[in-house]
């Protein structure tokens, strides 16, 4: 009986943890300013491992990213292959999924070892929608600047999936 349990509890909390993840980006990207720069950004975004599609676009100045069901990666380590590839990540619009959890009267998601912290600006009515669990969210990633890539994020909530 003990091991049923025990298979049940590592059932839950590896199915929970592997539900932890960014499903799409939409990133900012500043100093493009040629067809070459946008097609060796997306080159150097699609080797990354858990990326499925990407699309860059040079006239929204923008990368557009569908990552993988059960990937790994972090909003850091995209930024840091924009940054690798010579320009500047800025606000990024992303649908991730994490948990949820309240500290410090602060709400924050926890995804891949990554924090996302909720700003003030997000609508008060999506807020209290949310309850400390896992949850899935579409927002705003702030600009934290190409030297404070540190893996803590503010998002402003936009829509809760």
């Amino acid at each position: 009986m003990k091991i049923i349990a025990l298979i049940i509890v590592i059932a839950v909390f590896g199915t929970l943890s592997s539900n932890a993840q960014i499903t799409k980006v939409n990133q900012e990207v500043f100093g493009m300013d040629c067809a070459p720069c946008a097609y060796g950004l997306e080159r150097g975004l699609k080797k990354m491992d858990g990326i499925e599609k990407v699309r860059v676009s040079l006239n929204d100045g923008k990368a557009y990213l569908d990552l993988t069901a059960n990937n790994n990666l972090s909003l850091k380590q995209i930024q840091e292959e924009v940054k690798v590839n010579g320009f500047s990540a800025k606000n990024a619009e992303i649908v991730l999924e994490g948990q949820l959890v309240k500290e410090n009267n602060t709400l924050k998601i926890r995804v891949n070892n990554e924090e996302y912290y909720l700003t003030s600006n997000t609508e008060q009515s999506l807020i209290n929608s949310l309850q400390p669990a896992k949850v899935k969210v579409r927002g705003i990633v702030q600009d934290e600047g190409d030297g404070k890539l540190n893996g803590k994020w503010k998002i402003k909530i936009m829509e809760v999936l």
